[in-house]
């Protein structure tokens, strides 16, 4: 059962950066250190030129081997993958679509709902830019509007659910609950089941698998379910303890498709396929 969600007072006024992981913190930190150390080198050996010549030289052939060979590794690793591992190609083909979404994506209605906002404010039209604004990732642009249309109308089940990935995506887990048990119980059944699905996967998030579990069973039951919340539903049954349903759940995410998927069926396939590898429920 979802848990009935009372509709807050007030909406905080701005919505902060959510504190990224450590691992997640250091991975985005890799590229910059990468440019870094590129544009630091010809300092380096100009420095070590100065006092010897010649083990500036030794050093720019020891590193360009060492590039070389670690490029060679990689490429070699990447190939290995994308033949044996299947969340390689399948996450390669996400990515490369999330990438095309984002460059061939049209601002033009996005920029006409801004325009429109300037002669009358309503909910609808908050919600609407700030909908099509997280559609394109633009995080800093949709948070004031969905924020403003929960505060014009909080009883629009719409507005509670773009609000609720928005928080999620900024890693506010509890916000982000209770906006996806107000959308449900404003509107159950809303978004064909997508507050339903996400309200599950909070809940394993924030650590309670059981009623994850049970959120996204339900949701199963009335909406038939997708690679994804099989396999969501996989990862809330192993959390819970029960690798026989974890299993079970699994193996739906990871049955061989009729046609072609999309690339984020593809990804949760992909993903369930190498849970069942590892014996599913662990």
């Amino acid at each position: 059962m979802v848990e009935p969600a009372a509709v807050p007072a007030a909406v905080p006024a701005a919505v902060p950066a959510a504190a990224v992981p450590g691992r997640r913190r250091l991975l985005r930190g890799v590229p910059l250190l990468v440019v870094w150390a590129a544009a630091a080198w010809p300092f380096a050996l100009w420095l070590v030129q100065t006092g010897d010549p010649e083990l500036a030289v030794r050093l720019h052939q020891i590193v360009q081997q060492a590039l070389w060979n670690g490029a060679l590794g990689l490429g070699a690793a990447a190939l290995v993958a994308l033949v044996l591992w299947p969340p390689a190609p399948a996450g390669l083909r996400l990515l490369l679509d999330r990438l095309r979404r984002n460059f061939t994506s049209d601002r033009g209605p996005l920029l006409r709902a801004l325009g429109e906002l300037r002669h009358f404010e309503s909910a609808a039209r908050h919600l609407e830019i700030g909908r099509l604004a997280l559609q394109r990732g633009e995080l800093p642009l949709a948070a004031p509007h969905l924020v403003r249309a929960v505060e014009l109308d909080p009883d629009v089940a719409g507005a509670r659910h773009q609000f609720g990935l928005l928080l999620l995506r900024l890693g506010h887990l509890r916000e982000a609950l209770a906006a996806f048990a107000a959308a449900e119980q404003l509107e159950p059944g809303h978004a064909f089941g997508d507050a339903l699905l996400h309200l599950g996967r909070v809940r394993l998030l924030l650590g309670d698998a059981v009623g994850s579990a049970q959120v996204l069973t339900q949701h199963a039951a009335r909406h038939g379910g997708g690679r994804k919340s099989h396999f969501w539903l996989g990862e809330a049954w192993a959390a819970a303890g029960d690798p026989a349903r974890a299993r079970a759940a699994f193996a739906l995410a990871a049955t061989p498709p009729q046609g072609r998927l999309s690339a984020e069926e593809n990804w949760f396939r992909a993903r369930a396929r190498v849970r069942l590898w590892r014996g599913g429920g662990r």
